[in-house]
């Protein structure tokens, strides 16, 4: 049987007629009137050509077909209404749900731990996947996911974007490093060895592009693939890096790490955190709790000290929002 030449509004009324054993109950279930569900109930019968009910003087009884077709009408009754529930309706802490998030290893150091967390307290059924972020000459949001990307440049009505984050960039480097004597000019900047991270958890494109404007260019004498080592190696040699300041702030003791504003011209360029969705994903209730949670713990992580012993469930946070990132500067 083809199901194009099905009414699918006729297995709901079939259900009900197994609920109710009677037109009048069954069209008082679902809102129609008896005269039409006694008109469905012949449709139904010509459908699968069997009667599927019998009158008795106990109300009408399914016939053996009936009762095999029902357990699969059901089923996939209960399947159709999850998913357009799944639009509207989300309960966390019952919730089967698996969300796809993607994001450098600098998330995986800050934001992963304290997500994970709120995702076990509220959500213990949820499964997060999270992977690392395609390339930027791929297709890279598909519906579903969420990711995390430093200062995001993609075009497209069919993406939104949510700028949670805003860090000044600053020059880190070993408490007693030569550098901290003294004001640290531009060509003081220029003849500092750099370390940077091949995983480009710091959106240099900035700061470079200011630099070759004016004919200069940074010394990179080290590169290093993750985050895992940065602030050991910092602390151990005279190698300095571009890194957003709360983050040194954050993971490094005060004896090991400091850092010095960057120099004219490059004052103002900072690092900047957008979360990206694709647009047919706007108006899920799992994924706007997913994206909710995600801006709560980013904003307790980055509060000064004293607001860090806010509740977990605090207000969200109040940076921009930039709904279609074609009209994203």
């Amino acid at each position: 049987m083809n199901l194009r030449s099905i009414d699918l509004n006729l297995l709901v009324i079939f259900d009900a007629l197994m609920a109710e054993k009677g037109i009048t109950r069954a069209a008082k279930a679902i809102g129609m009137t008896p005269s039409a569900v006694s008109h469905a109930l012949g449709r139904l019968r010509q459908t699968f050509g069997d009667p599927l009910f019998g009158r008795t003087p106990t109300g009408m009884q399914p016939t053996r077909r009936a009762l095999e077709l029902i357990p699969f009408v059901r089923a996939a009754l209960h399947s159709l209404q999850h998913g357009i529930a799944l639009q509207h309706d989300f309960d966390p802490a019952t919730s089967q749900r698996i969300f796809n998030l993607r994001q450098s290893d600098f998330m995986s150091d800050c934001l992963l731990p304290r997500l994970c967390a709120r995702l076990r307290a509220e959500a213990p059924g949820v499964t997060l996947v999270v992977g690392q972020l395609p390339d930027d000459d791929e297709n890279p949001y598909a519906p579903g996911d969420i990711q995390m990307r430093v200062g995001a440049r993609v075009r497209g009505p069919e993406y939104r974007r949510k700028r949670i984050w805003r860090d000044p960039f600053a020059v880190a480097m070993r408490a007693g490093h030569p550098a901290r004597r003294g004001t640290l000019t531009f060509d003081r900047f220029l003849e500092l060895p750099f370390l940077d991270v091949s995983s480009a958890i710091v959106d240099r494109r900035s700061l470079d592009e200011v630099l070759r404007s004016r004919g200069a260019t940074r010394r990179t004498a080290v590169t290093i693939p993750t985050l895992a080592g940065v602030v050991a190696v910092l602390a151990h040699t005279d190698l300095c890096a571009v890194l957003p300041q709360r983050w040194v702030a954050l993971y490094s003791a005060p004896s090991e790490l400091a850092t010095m504003p960057l120099p004219e011209p490059l004052h103002g360029i900072e690092y900047a955190v957008d979360m990206i969705w694709h647009a047919s994903d706007e108006r899920n209730a799992g994924h706007r709790w997913l994206r909710r949670l995600i801006v709560e713990e980013f904003d307790v992580l980055y509060a000064p000290p004293v607001l860090q012993k806010r509740r977990v469930g605090h207000p969200p946070s109040r940076l921009d929002e930039v709904p279609p990132l074609a009209a994203a500067s």
